[in-house]
């Protein structure tokens, strides 16, 4: 690859990115599920998930809807988000690692059979 091709890759990934993001926050969500179920994560992890899950449905919120309407709703998706990724990141790397590729391989085959049908 040459100079500048390689410029050209770093700039459309940049550009790209929240697109990418935006792409994988399904995975994510189902990675989160089947940590909550596994049994081999830590307990303290599942309820500051579960948690963090009430904290989204409940009514009431750190920073309140009524007096700052937008940055209520972003304050509870942020705790959400942070929750969850405490989740991923603190659970045991072989149980993260093995849900991360039975979500792959699934993915892979839901995306074999809309796209290679007969």
């Amino acid at each position: 690859m040459t100079k500048n091709q390689n410029e050209e890759y770093k700039k459309l990934k940049r550009k790209y990115f929240w697109l990418r993001l935006l792409m994988h926050i399904p995975n994510f969500f189902k990675l989160a599920f089947r940590l909550v179920r596994d049994k081999q994560v830590p307990l303290y992890l599942k309820i500051i998930a579960y948690a963090a899950f009430i904290y989204v449905l409940s009514p009431y919120d750190l920073i309140p809807i009524f007096l700052l309407p937008f940055i209520g709703w972003i304050e509870d998706v942020i705790i959400f988000i942070i929750c969850m990724k405490l989740l991923v990141n603190l659970s045991p790397p072989e149980v993260v690692e093995k849900h991360v590729k039975d979500i792959d391989s699934e993915m892979k085959q839901k995306f074999r059979q809309y796209y290679y049908r007969k």
